[in-house]
């Protein structure tokens, strides 16, 4: 089977996909690995309770999947988003997720606020964060 060549491809309805796309392509001329780590949501994972989600996403230790060229976005489960966290980082704002063998880069936002979220500030916030249900609510 022949392996899938990515490209940089810009999107025209791309906000700060532009911006996000080129430090991504910055941080793999550098030789940097990044780690794509899954977002734990129910966007994400529909058929999964929120209490599990909530407590996959509290974990200390994850699944990532590891990114050091730009084929290896293939790679990653389609359909999901993740944030894309550079080796030596401890936080990132860039989201990436797989379409039908398309690469997006996305802003995470908080749906109540509009407010731009990070790996880290979407999971310290998300401790207390619960609907009307009384069920934890994701961010992204």
């Amino acid at each position: 089977m022949q392996e899938q060549d990515a490209q940089w491809i810009r999107h025209p309805d791309a906000k700060g996909g532009d911006e996000m796309m080129r430090r991504v392509q910055q941080w793999l001329a550098e030789g940097r690995t990044l780690a794509w780590v899954p977002i734990y949501s129910r966007k994400n994972f529909p058929g999964i309770a929120p209490e599990i989600l909530y407590c996959l996403d509290q974990c200390p230790e994850r699944h990532v999947w590891l990114i050091e060229h730009v084929n290896d976005f293939l790679q990653i489960p389609d359909g999901i988003t993740g944030w894309l966290l550079p080796e030596g980082d401890i936080d990132t704002d860039i989201v990436v997720g797989l379409w039908e063998g398309i690469v997006y880069f996305l802003n995470a936002v908080d749906r109540r606020t509009g407010e731009p979220q990070s790996l880290r500030a979407g999971k310290t916030r998300e401790v207390g964060d619960t609907n009307s249900n009384g069920e934890h609510e994701a961010t992204v």
